[in-house]
């Protein structure tokens, strides 16, 4: 069969260029350390040709730190965060720098963007929001603790996750605390990571360490619902791990969610606190969606698509096992994950099968 090329076009490759530079950047550093050997890579014959279009340096890797800096995509621009301290902002056409800023604090969250700000955490809690356009700091501030996540935006409001279980709603024009959310305990043994806040409209969805999801109202951080993903069992501290460390996904009403040792589940947000479906399937890698699937990078590193409506199966790759896969990405007729050692996998989304895979670095 003769192998189609791919062209970057739509708005939806736009994701898929972010999610490739992090892999190739941050060297996957937002993967969970795992003994297990990875499964090989398995021979198939490529029925698609995927080009790089362009490259760019961002910053050295967060080694073991399992740092979650994802660059971020907004006005047409591609923002990255480097551990160093260094915001950078690319041309999403061609891949040159339109600025770069250092902000003299380790990095350890971010970037966020929108309504002209682009937002960092540190290590010791600091909250810098700089122009989107120039990357000029705008101000500074400080939360309780470690960002390990990028701050949202939303309606004049900066919602920061903290590492101690808090979140913070800040005022977008100073970094004034506006409201501080502070109904999660955090258990004694999590992973290392957290889910990013999604802030959409005038809510805020978060799932916690506790393995609880939450909708709060945006304005005063008041608690709206929340619900168990999972719950702890088991006698030791490592079975009772139920960390949500997946981000959420909101696709109209619905919002899609994943938790480590835990279920997959879709709750409709006009509701309330009552899932559509719920699946047993753990993950801490992520979620991806379209319009006929929602994907699961699970536990163990393989891929499901399930029917967005009913959590039914429809495929599982089984292939690349202990290869600490990314969350999925949904392409035109094809659902991609990056691994831990630096390859990106390219799927078809009706069956799964293989079509192509590229080496980045």
């Amino acid at each position: 069969m003769r192998a189609k090329t791919f062209a970057w076009k739509s708005l939806a490759t736009i994701t898929l260029l972010s999610f490739s530079l992090f892999i190739l950047l941050s060297g996957c550093s937002g993967s969970k350390d795992n003994t297990e050997p990875p499964a090989p890579l398995v021979q198939f014959t490529p029925t698609l040709t995927v080009k790089t279009l362009w490259t760019a340096y961002a910053g050295g890797g967060t080694n073991k730190s399992y740092l979650k800096l994802a660059p971020a995509f907004y006005n047409e621009r591609l923002f990255t965060a480097s551990p160093t301290g260094k915001v950078r902002a690319f041309n999403f056409r061609d891949g040159k720098q339109v600025w770069e800023q250092k902000i003299g604090l380790p990095i350890s969250g971010g970037p966020g963007v929108g309504q002209g700000l682009v937002l960092v955490g540190s290590h010791k809690g600091d909250v810098v929001a700089l122009s989107e356009i120039e990357g000029k700091e705008q101000w500074r501030t400080q939360v309780s603790s470690e960002v390990l996540v990028a701050p949202g935006i939303s309606q004049g409001v900066v919602v920061v996750r903290t590492i101690d279980g808090k979140l913070f709603g800040l005022d977008s024009q100073n970094g004034e605390q506006l409201w501080v959310y502070e109904g999660s305990r955090v258990p004694l043994l999590t992973l290392r990571g957290m889910s990013t806040p999604l802030v959409k409209r005038d809510v805020v969805i978060v799932g916690f360490d506790n393995g609880k999801i939450a909708l709060l109202n945006l304005q005063k951080g008041k608690v709206l619902w929340e619900y168990a993903v999972g719950v702890p069992s088991g006698r030791s501290e490592l079975e009772r791990m139920v960390d949500i460390d997946a981000d959420p996904l909101l696709v109209n009403n619905m919002i899609y969610v994943t938790g480590y040792q835990g279920r997959t589940m879709a709750i409709d947000l006009a509701k309330g606190a009552k899932p559509l479906w719920e699946k047993k399937l753990s993950s801490y890698a992520g979620l991806g969606v379209d319009f006929d699937y929602l994907y699961v990078s699970d536990s163990n590193s393989h891929v499901w698509a399930l029917n967005r409506e009913s959590g039914e199966d429809w495929w599982k790759q089984e292939k690349l096992h202990a290869r600490n896969v990314t969350a999925p990405v949904s392409i035109g007729d094809y659902v991609v994950v990056g691994d831990s050692q630096g390859y990106l996998h390219w799927m078809r989304r009706d069956n799964g099968q293989f079509v192509a895979r590229q080496e980045l670095g």
